[in-house]
């Protein structure tokens, strides 16, 4: 599969990053250390699923793994697991493949869950809860802080609050996260989305209604922002 490799700064070219972002690319792979912004601010300014690679330094990786993780809602991020390139690559080549629905492994009262199946429906993508395993598929499973990736399908792990203490608990995720791509604690909605950035790479009207809901979603930001400054 045909690659560019680029060294660049989120925070010290900052206008390379925008030029390089104008390229035509399917996937965006972005590896980064501690506070780890490239992945998040790669994904700010493109509809195209975006893969953070956490790299090692201080917490043994722990810090830059939530940075990229941890997105707000509406714009994903899919973090693989600490130095984890190759499974980024691995994942990245998956998401070539054609699907014609998303399988949804979830319990349908979590309020995660619940977050993922309107994104879907708002995009109207066909899905599945609850399916048998099917090789080949685009999964999204929610799974608690004390479980781990389960195959090698293209698959997006939903970590969701069991009840246990989130600060040590969060330690799991160094080891949860060797396999798949991970979204944010609870963040539902984020993996439906990046689902859709997935199925958009070859279905371009789904990349239009991507477009669409950055834009309402921007627009709620602003008027916000409206209120406060009349204030």
């Amino acid at each position: 599969m045909p690659y560019d490799a680029r060294i660049c700064s989120a925070h010290r070219t900052p206008d390379e990053l925008d030029a390089l972002l104008r390229g035509n690319y399917s996937v965006i792979i972005a590896g980064a250390g501690l506070a780890a912004h490239l992945p998040g601010v790669c994904a700010s300014k493109s509809i195209l699923p975006v893969i953070g690679v956490p790299v090692s330094n201080n917490y043994q990786g722990l810090d830059s793994l939530l940075s990229i993780m941890q997105m707000p809602p509406g714009i994903p991020v899919l973090s693989v697991g600490v130095d984890k390139g190759r499974e980024a690559a691995k994942m990245a080549a998956l998401m070539h493949m054609q699907y014609k629905n998303v399988h949804l492994f979830l319990n349908e009262k979590d309020k995660a869950a619940k977050k993922a199946i309107d994104i879907l429906k708002e995009f109207n993508v066909p899905y599945e809860i609850n399916p048998e395993f099917r090789a080949n598929s685009l999964n999204i499973s929610f799974v608690t802080l004390n479980e781990s990736a389960k195959d090698d399908s293209l698959s997006i792990y939903v970590p969701i609050n069991d009840g246990s203490g989130m600060a040590e608990a969060s330690l799991n995720l160094l080891r949860m996260t060797s396999n798949g791509l991970w979204v944010g604690l609870n963040r539902g909605e984020n993996a439906a989305l990046a689902a859709v950035e997935i199925l958009a790479i070859t279905d371009m009207s789904l990349r239009q209604k991507i477009i669409a809901y950055r834009k309402k979603h921007a627009e709620k930001v602003k008027d916000d922002n409206m209120k406060v400054k009349s204030k």
